[in-house]
C-alpha cells in the first residue's frame, strides 16, 4: 500500500528524470530529453525527488527508488565494462579539455563522473550475481 501511494507522489517527468540520471546522462542531456527551461528547474527536480525520496543522494535515492520499484535494474544496469569505460573516459576527456572551466570545477566534474562509472558497474556486477545465484538455486 505504501507503495501505490508513494508512486503517486511522483509525477511522469520527475520519474524520467530519476530514471535518466540512473542511466548515467549528464545534466545537459537530461536537460534537452525533458525541456528544461533553466539548470535552475533542473536542480530544483533533482532536488524535490531526493526530498521525496527523503534522501540526500543520489545513491541512496537509486537504492529507495529499487525499494518501492520506481527503477528497475535489469533495464539499465547490464554493463559491458569495456564499452562504459570507453564512454566514461571520453566524457572525463571532454571534462578535462574544456575551456572556461576552473579547475576545481574539472575536478568535481571528473570525480562525478567516476562515481557514476563506479556505480554503473556495482549494480551490473550485483545484478549478475543475483542472476547467477537465481540460475543456481533453481538447478
Amino acid at each position: 500500500m505504501i507503495q501505490a501511494h508513494t508512486v503517486k507522489l511522483f509525477n511522469d517527468k520527475e520519474l524520467n528524470c530519476l530514471r535518466l540520471t540512473y542511466k548515467g546522462l549528464d545534466k545537459e542531456d537530461i536537460a534537452k530529453e525533458l525541456q528544461f527551461n533553466s539548470k535552475r528547474e533542473q536542480t530544483e527536480m533533482e532536488r524535490l525527488i531526493l526530498n521525496k525520496l527523503s534522501v540526500n543522494n543520489l545513491y541512496n535515492a537509486y537504492r529507495r527508488a529499487f525499494n518501492l520499484q520506481l527503477l528497475n535494474r535489469e533495464d539499465f544496469m547490464t554493463a559491458d565494462i569495456k564499452k562504459e569505460a570507453s564512454i566514461f573516459s571520453e566524457k572525463i576527456m571532454d571534462i578535462l579539455f574544456s575551456i572556461g572551466v576552473s579547475d576545481k570545477e574539472k575536478e568535481l566534474k571528473v570525480y562525478l563522473v567516476l562515481l557514476a562509472f563506479q556505480m554503473k558497474i556495482e549494480y551490473s556486477y550485483l545484478l549478475n550475481k543475483e542472476k547467477c545465484e537465481t540460475i543456481l538455486r533453481i538447478a
